[in-house]
């Protein structure tokens, strides 16, 4: 897409969202960025046969949509994916200061701008100014919030249902049931669900085996926990304090003693 047609699609989006969601009988799925939503979607959507625009102007008409917005009591039923923040920060440095094959140059340029590293390949250096900047200077442009603004604002919601990241890796099939239980799916076809999954995995759209990283991959890792990778001190006690609460309301820590280990 060029800048143009970027603008559109996220005015229609916005649109179908907040206007248009249970009249179209959407299939929303929200995620804070780089929390596996995506993925989520993929399955949904092959699984059910539904529509989804990914990367492209959506025609409005019912659709599986994922989406990065605040909760709207205007939305339908809506699929949740929650992901560890701390990993968050790493996967969305990759994403907006590396680049990948699924974000433009333009992007990658702009959020540079914004953060003038000398090396930008030494992630663990410059983290901390990066989430610094997530929590900053990055929430001054429209829709933008923080991950626990965002965690917060789906807490306690009937009509959502929440789907960590790390529980859709580790059993897929189970996750992926329970969010398609949460639609109204009550007679699952075990043969179509196996064949969703199988297409979807990481390995078989990477060729990859989790854990074995391309920086320049939209799907770069598929690992849970490698924010332990490029974490300091520094970037702990940042994270600690802008979501330290959060990390704990989410069951990711029972308490701030994973700060003890870059002591």
């Amino acid at each position: 897409m060029n800048f143009l047609e970027l603008k559109i699609n996220a005015v229609v989006r916005y649109v179908m969202w907040h206007v248009f969601s249970k009249k179209l009988k959407l299939i929303q799925i929200v995620e804070y960025p780089k929390s596996g939503g995506t993925w989520m979607t993929q399955l949904i959507s092959d699984y059910l046969d539904e529509y989804y625009p990914r990367n492209v102007i959506p025609k409005f008409k019912k659709a599986v949509i994922h989406g990065h917005y605040l909760y709207n009591k205007k939305f339908n039923k809506i699929i949740f994916v929650v992901r560890d923040g701390r990993d968050i920060m790493v996967s969305y440095y990759f994403h907006l200061l590396i680049g990948n094959d699924r974000s433009s140059k333009a992007i990658t340029n702009h959020y540079r701008s914004k953060m003038p590293f000398d090396d930008y390949e030494d992630v663990e250096k410059n983290l901390p100014k990066f989430i610094e900047y997530l929590h900053t200077d990055y929430l001054k442009t429209f829709n933008r919030f923080t991950w626990s603004e965002f965690i917060n604002s789906y807490s306690n919601r009937n009509n959502v249902c929440m789907i960590k990241y790390e529980d859709l890796l580790q059993d897929t099939p189970k996750e992926l049931v329970k969010a398609l239980t949460f639609l109204g799916d009550e007679q699952i076809n075990t043969k179509k669900l196996e064949n969703t999954v199988a297409k979807f995995s990481f390995k078989n759209q990477t060729k990859r085996s989790p854990g074995e990283q391309n920086v320049k991959s939209f799907l770069r890792k598929g690992v849970a926990g490698d924010w332990e990778n490029y974490f300091n001190k520094e970037s702990a006690e940042l994270f600690n304090k802008y979501a330290g609460k959060t990390l704990i309301d989410l069951d990711y820590e029972k308490d701030q003693s994973w700060l003890k280990k870059f002591n």
